[in-house]
């Protein structure tokens, strides 16, 4: 039988994904390493520094290793970078019980409002959230597809297998929908009301007492079960942010600064790679940006891999 896994992989002081086309990549190795290992993937939510995904699995670390292997290989090459991307091991947890599994899923889908990323979960594109209930929450399907074998394969690693039924928007990314168990998500929230009151409520004593009722052998899965990696202070900023206020559209994210970097700032040195800079050339673009856009210096330094 297999259980629930919430997995994550943190990369607290190097961003993993530096442009759109990383978040891609990403999303069509995951789509692989699925088909590969036969495993079923209900949810994912994937953040410039760090990921959280939710696996069926009788033992997921086959499946996360192919995934870690595969998109390490991928980025790599394409920022001309060595060694291993992201620590070493990732943090798993084991989800028994079903309040248990729709809490734990319900932080997943809610990870770019925690993170200030969005105003609602739904804002935050990397995630499973907008491909649930698809058809209640009146989105409409996607209309231009790729469904032709040898285009899809134009977009992936050379021999990747994959079944039919996997379908590529027109940016070159699988569907969610196409390789993720989303019917069975669904039936975890029940109805369409159901998982929206999920998206909205907030973290309280309530949820926590919810699940020890459901299963009082388990501890309640809370925001910093699923934040495992961060610290205390992080998560009470987490926890603001599911209130709304804490959103700030013009503020500029990982990828928006790692654009400025590696679109001009490195080209100033003449090099291709945020990588191939020296320290000290690192230190001129920190200063740019510290003094021209204000941004944070552990923003910076995450970004310019300092």
């Amino acid at each position: 039988m297999r259980n629930l896994y919430h997995l994550c992989v943190a990369s607290h002081n190097e961003v993993l994904f530096r442009d759109e086309s990383d978040f891609i990549a990403f999303t069509n190795l995951m789509a692989l390493a699925v088909f590969k290992t036969n495993e079923e993937l209900l949810a994912d939510a994937l953040m410039s520094t760090h990921y959280h995904l939710a696996v069926m699995s009788h033992d997921p670390a086959p499946f996360i290793a192919r995934l870690r292997h595969s998109y390490g290989r991928y980025f790599n090459y394409k920022y001309k970078r060595e060694g291993r991307l992201g620590p070493k091991g990732f943090f798993q947890t084991g989800i028994i019980g079903a309040k248990h599994r729709n809490a734990a899923l319900s932080y997943i889908l809610r990870n770019g409002l925690h993170h200030a990323q969005s105003a609602t979960p739904f804002g935050y594109r990397h995630c499973t959230v907008n491909c649930v209930f698809n058809k209640e929450m009146g989105r409409p399907p996607v209309r231009h597809t790729i469904t032709s074998r040898s285009e899809i394969a134009s977009y992936l690693p050379r021999h990747s297998e994959f079944p039919d039924h996997f379908v590529m928007n027109e940016d070159g990314m699988f569907l969610r929908e196409s390789f993720m168990e989303i019917p069975q998500l669904e039936l975890l929230f029940v109805t369409p009301r159901g998982f929206l009151y999920q998206m909205n409520r907030i973290s309280d004593e309530i949820w926590q007492k919810e699940q020890m009722e459901d299963n009082s052998n388990e501890p309640p899965i809370t925001l910093g079960t699923i934040e495992h990696p961060f610290d205390k202070q992080s998560i009470s900023s987490m926890l603001e942010c599911e209130k709304g206020f804490r959103y700030n559209p013009s503020a500029l994210n990982d990828v928006a600064v790692c654009n400025i970097i590696d679109r001009q700032l490195i080209k100033r040195f003449g090099k291709s790679s945020v990588y191939a800079l020296s320290d000290a050339q690192k230190f001129k673009i920190a200063q740019v940006l510290r003094n021209d856009l204000h941004l944070p210096q552990h923003q910076i330094n995450r970004c310019l891999v300092l």
